[in-house]
């Protein structure tokens, strides 16, 4: 009985090592542009479903508000702690956050920008919800249809900032296509609110009363359409006013304002799905299996097209009364 006792004891250490060995799990660190906001929510779903069907320790966080430098100070963090394998993140500025992303990847630490886009060189793949041309041309032809007459009148633009990366992309995109399409449409120049809604709302009502001749404002954030719509709705509480609302947002934000008639039409993708591909591009990269050109298999996603290191995840979806009760994001 006591040589079984000493046998136990002397194990006990050696249980311990065991229970504290094998390899640390892979760990996927997902950033948005900022917490808080039902699109980046919505993203983090995406993510949090992927890393679960790939068994990564997913690490969500970002800045409170639209500030590259807390996301730089974050990901100089990530990358200074040697327990990041991939960082996956929605960019502020394409330019400042590079320096950032170019030193986690001399680390060997998988880089993938979604959503927003950095440097090319900056980062390895990037999951673009559609192509910069395609969303544009959409948002636009969004608006034109219902404009009266036809494509004619003017039309504000309200964005986050005139630097973040895809609203930078999309604006000049969308004033090369009416000049070219749309000759009777005149887009103005872009009003910030820095993806605050009340700040929103209040530049979108400014927008309003400088221009009695607005015919519509397309918005080029989750924030800023529900922000408009918010401005057409109170203006038309102290005169008659007929000011269409377009752009990019979520069924969530916008229920409402198409229920009441205020909004007739907005766009956007799946962004649940854009953060699930995030990750599942981010495995893949770390395990060397992304090809810059080619195909690859996402899981629920199937089969996703790669264009010179650019995932794309799929056509954009136009929700109006009839399809808007059936997203929930």
């Amino acid at each position: 009985m006591a040589r079984l006792l000493l046998c136990l004891v002397l194990m006990l250490p050696l249980l311990g090592c065991s229970n504290r060995s094998g390899p640390r799990p892979v760990k996927v660190a997902f950033m948005p542009k900022l917490i808080g906001i039902p699109y980046f929510n919505a993203c983090k779903r995406g993510a949090e479903e992927a890393a679960k069907e790939l068994n990564l320790e997913l690490i969500y966080n970002g800045p409170t508000e639209t500030d590259v430098t807390k996301q730089i100070g974050m990901i100089d963090q990530w990358t200074a702690s040697g327990d990041i394998d991939c960082i996956c993140v929605a960019c502020n500025d394409p330019d400042q956050i590079a320096r950032s992303l170019q030193k986690a990847r001399n680390k060997k630490i998988a880089v993938i920008t979604y959503d927003a886009d950095t440097k090319a060189e900056a980062r390895d793949f990037f999951v673009n919800m559609a192509t910069y041309d395609s969303l544009a041309r959409l948002m636009v032809d969004s608006m034109a249809e219902q404009l009266t007459p036809r494509g004619s009148g003017k039309v504000g633009i309200l964005t986050s900032s005139v630097q973040a990366p895809n609203q930078s992309e999309w604006a000049k995109r969308m004033k090369a296509y009416v000049a070219e399409k749309y000759p009777h449409m005149t887009l103005l120049q872009e009003s910030e609110h820095g993806e605050n809604r009340d700040l929103g709302i209040t530049k979108a009502r400014a927008l309003i009363q400088a221009n009695p001749d607005l015919k519509g404002i397309i918005g080029l954030t989750s924030v800023a359409v529900p922000a408009a719509a918010e401005a057409v709705r109170q203006e038309k509480q102290q005169r008659d006013l007929d000011i269409k609302i377009g752009g990019v947002s979520t069924p969530r934000d916008m229920r409402d304002y198409i229920k009441d008639g205020t909004v007739r039409e907005f766009i956007l993708w799946n962004p649940v799905d854009l953060g699930y591909l995030a990750v599942y591009v981010a495995d893949l990269k770390r395990q060397g299996k992304m090809p810059d050109n080619g195909t690859i298999k996402a899981g629920r996603l199937g089969e996703i097209q790669v264009k010179d290191r650019e995932v794309l995840l799929g056509e954009p979806i136009r929700f109006n009364k009839d399809n808007v009760d059936k997203y929930d994001f």
